[in-house]
């Protein structure tokens, strides 16, 4: 019985915003409901993928366009979730990186046949480089925690990580996107152009938009923070940023010998 009333308690939280949940409704990092979550993202994915593989021409066109623009529209659906909860809504600005990742996979799918040639090449290395294996990590290390596992804000966040993972394979499969070392350097003008803007409005605005300012809530480099403080935070930051740039394209590109994945 005291499950159920849990559950039923739970249930009636699922559209309330962050500031109104009260203590302990959330759920801990690598809980039961954490690897559920977990699981179950990595079921959608499999599954989107499986189907990628088993179609082609204008339905792969198709799916691979409904992906990116149903990610952009769960970002549009979060703003008039918040905005209709009175909430702050300097929060929910596209600024973070898995934000910006969705409205780049919409930009790529709407203008890949239109963009010249460096600045495609730049996208879909940005795309695979740092919006892939961060959209893993949002997931991984969620820092959404304080909401129930079945809660509007959980659901919409995770699907929306797994629509940006999907899309990014997709374009891995049809080998658009082709891992490569020697183009890992494109990621990092791109973290030099956004760093200096995205800081610039976390001090005006007070946020903290690709964690500059400090680490989530659940991140590994909160240990490094609190010991040694923002300089050693911010450099072990950047060191394995550019670490994970050059090991994914090192690690992926041996793998799939810059051919794509073309085997589906």
């Amino acid at each position: 019985m005291s499950n159920i009333k849990e559950y039923l308690f739970i249930g009636n939280l699922f559209f309330t915003y962050e500031n109104d949940i009260p203590q302990g409704a959330g759920y801990r990092l690598f809980s039961a409901q954490h690897l559920c979550i977990m699981l179950v993202c990595a079921i959608i994915i499999a599954t989107f993928i499986c189907i990628y593989c088993h179609i082609g021409g204008d339905c792969r066109t198709k799916l691979r366009r409904d992906t990116a623009y149903t990610a952009v529209g769960l970002i549009a659906l979060r703003m008039v979730y918040v905005y209709l909860c009175q909430a702050e809504m300097r929060y929910e600005l596209p600024l973070h990186l898995c934000s910006i990742a969705g409205i780049m996979c919409l930009l790529y799918e709407q203008l890949k046949g239109k963009m010249p040639h460096f600045i495609k090449s730049t996208l879909e290395q940005v795309l695979f480089s740092l919006c892939l294996p961060g959209a893993l990590l949002a997931i991984v290390f969620s820092d959404g925690t304080r909401y129930p596992a079945v809660h509007f804000i959980t659901i919409q966040s995770n699907l929306y990580h797994v629509l940006v993972i999907t899309y990014i394979i997709f374009l891995l499969i049809d080998g658009n996107i082709r891992p490569d070392v020697k183009e890992a350097y494109k990621s990092i003008i791109f973290l030099v152009i956004m760093v200096p803007v995205v800081y610039t409005a976390d001090r005006i605005i007070g946020a903290n938009y690709m964690f500059l300012l400090k680490p989530s809530y659940g991140s590994p480099f909160t240990d490094v923070y609190s010991a040694y403080g923002y300089a050693a935070y911010m450099l072990c930051y950047a060191i394995t940023v550019i670490a994970e740039i050059y090991l994914i394209n090192i690690i992926a590109s041996s793998f799939m010998k810059g051919k794509g994945m073309q085997a589906c």
